[in-house]
């Protein structure tokens, strides 16, 4: 599950995302879409714990991502938009690259 409430992101003056409130139940495919600059890759980047959000919070399966990092990571997949270090390697490649490294098979 992932749970968001009063996401706010800022760059400076700048309001990136603005007091998100988000619920995503377990099982749930959901589809995060909005036109460039809307904030989906800041809001998708602060729930992988790349970014640090300005206020709010970010829980996945209970796991506050601020808070508890490791075990919200250990949770969720996040593959960027542009692996650009991995520009070589096809999307099944990648995909197997990356769950090794998870100690995933199959």
């Amino acid at each position: 599950m992932i749970s968001i409430s009063a996401l706010t992101k800022k760059y400076g003056k700048f309001v990136a995302v603005d007091r998100l409130d988000l619920e995503v139940p377990r099982g749930q495919l959901f589809g995060f879409l909005g036109p460039n600059g809307a904030g989906k890759t800041t809001t998708l980047r602060i729930i992988a714990g790349i970014l640090q959000p300005t206020s709010g919070t970010v829980r996945l399966a209970g796991f506050d991502v601020t808070k508890d990092p490791m075990q919200a990571k250990a949770r969720l997949g996040f593959i960027p938009d542009r692996p650009y270090i991995y520009e070589k390697l096809t999307g099944a490649e990648f995909l197997r690259f990356v769950a090794g490294l998870y100690g995933i098979t199959g």
